[in-house]
């Protein structure tokens, strides 16, 4: 079964979600056998609505999708000071809130805590909302589209070499970009972003990616999640920076064709070679048209061509060039040559960027291409438009391909003062793909769609003045 992290940081402002979770507080503390201290009771209520909340949000994106929520007093208190949890959290009021939605039947343990004696692979509890929980939520009218990252949930993160988040304090660089990343989440949570595919399409797509995705891409549909953060790496400002967090990020390359923003088509444009094309400005070099082919040894091979690059981005990020693992996929017979010469065949074909190569580098390149997303989205926020990031590439309504275009360009040459090639892809418009159900007359679908349509206009209405 797929499963993530419970992640607290949801919250609401429909009208209707926000009644259903009042009643529902109200309910679960009448049952109390004895009532809560008075400083006690938002947090039960507060925890209440954040369990369920994220557990409705993990039903949206998959019906199998598992929350795993570590429950002991050194998790949640942990959690509880963290600059990347949530400040309501505590050991009783939090256990209480479990116990009382589990007692209720509208949260189930589907999958049980279990200490590794290894201490390597222990798993905490999961968990799912159940039948009665949805049911609840569907009566009150609620949607995806009702649910909001909180605000305040920390969108500038921190890891360290292994990965883990690390913990820091007053920042100025941090505080200037979480007021830039304010600003790009307004502007995306004030559009739509959704896949013109049926609910069966969807399905389909969710059992061909089953077992192949990691943390971040278990949210693959996760519709509410339409806003971004920044990761930066080993414990450095310098290094990462990327954005995360947002559906369209992790869902499989082939379907980002499918995006419409607001119901309409988009097109992606995305920098060609971005990383070696820095790299050739950086030295003063012109930057070739195409700066991955002249490892291309069969003109055209688009496989090679991939290999090549993966291979060339892998080389900067590894520590060593010698010690660097063959990555996934690799072919001889596309390159005519084994893993070693190839390496050293690319190494050798780019005197301008051996340097770097085998030296880590590739996360002070993220950190520059990242700093080129930030502008590129802040210059479409001031224009009041839609704009999508993943990583090098951008997503916008498809009438705006030419600003685009040219937005990134600019900024591209404002950083290093020469101007690098964009490539585009257009999406395939407001049809949806051909579904292998029966075509029938369905007026009730007609009169309440389902699907992106029903999501669109939920949205619509969501931001229409009461």
């Amino acid at each position: 079964m797929p499963s993530r992290p419970f992640d607290p940081q949801w919250t609401t402002d429909a009208p209707a979600l926000s009644a259903f979770l009042d009643t529902l507080c109200a309910d679960l503390t009448a049952a109390r056998p004895k009532p809560l201290k008075s400083d006690a009771q938002p947090r039960f209520e507060a925890s209440i609505k954040a369990i369920v909340l994220d557990l409705f949000r993990a039903h949206e994106s998959d019906p199998s999708l598992e929350v795993g929520i570590a429950s002991g007093a050194t998790a949640i208190t942990k959690k509880s000071k963290s600059r990347y949890g949530a400040s309501f959290l505590s050991y009783r009021t939090f256990t209480a809130a479990m116990d009382a939605l589990e007692d209720a039947g509208l949260i189930v343990m589907s999958t049980p805590h279990w200490d590794d004696p290894a201490k390597k692979n222990s798993r905490v509890a999961r968990y799912m909302a159940t039948p009665s929980l949805m049911a609840g939520i569907d009566r009150a009218g609620a949607s995806v589209v009702d649910l909001r990252r909180h605000p305040n949930a920390e969108g500038i993160r921190l890891k360290d070499s292994k990965k883990r988040l690390v913990e820091y304090g007053d920042n100025a660089f941090a505080n200037v970009a979480r007021d830039q990343l304010r600003i790009i989440n307004d502007m995306l949570e004030s559009h739509w972003a959704d896949l013109a595919l049926t609910d069966v399409q969807l399905a389909q797509e969710l059992k061909r990616i089953d077992g192949t995705r990691d943390d971040e891409a278990a949210q693959s549909f996760d519709f509410a999640a339409r806003t971004v953060y920044r990761v930066f790496n080993n414990d450095e400002w310098e290094q990462g920076g990327r954005f995360y967090g947002a559906w369209w990020i992790s869902i499989p390359s082939h379907l980002r064709r499918h995006i419409l923003i607001d119901g309409k088509k988009t097109v992606e444009v995305d920098y060609s070679g971005i990383h070696p094309a820095m790299l050739f400005a950086l030295a003063g070099k012109d930057i070739p048209t195409d700066p991955y082919a002249r490892c291309v040894t069969n003109k055209g091979n688009e496989d090679e061509r991939r290999l090549v690059k993966k291979t060339f981005n892998a080389l900067l990020n590894a520590d060593s060039v010698k010690e660097m693992k063959k990555i996934e996929k690799y072919e001889e017979t596309l390159t005519g040559r084994n893993w070693t010469d190839f390496k050293r065949f690319i190494v050798d074909s780019y005197p301008e960027c051996a340097d770097h190569f085998g030296t880590g580098f590739g996360l002070r390149l993220q950190r520059m291409d990242s700093d080129l997303a930030e502008t590129v989205m802040l210059r479409f926020a001031g224009m009041g438009y839609a704009c999508l990031p993943v990583h090098d590439s951008f997503i916008v309504h498809h009438d705006m391909r030419d600003v685009l275009e040219d937005t990134m360009k600019a900024v591209f040459k404002d950083m290093f003062g020469v101007e690098n090639k964009v490539e585009f892809d257009m999406g395939e418009g407001e049809n949806v793909e051909p579904s292998e159900d029966p075509i029938a007359p369905d007026i009730a679908g007609l009169l309440e769609p389902d699907g992106y349509e029903g999501r669109l206009q939920a949205f619509r209405a969501s931001r229409e003045p009461l």
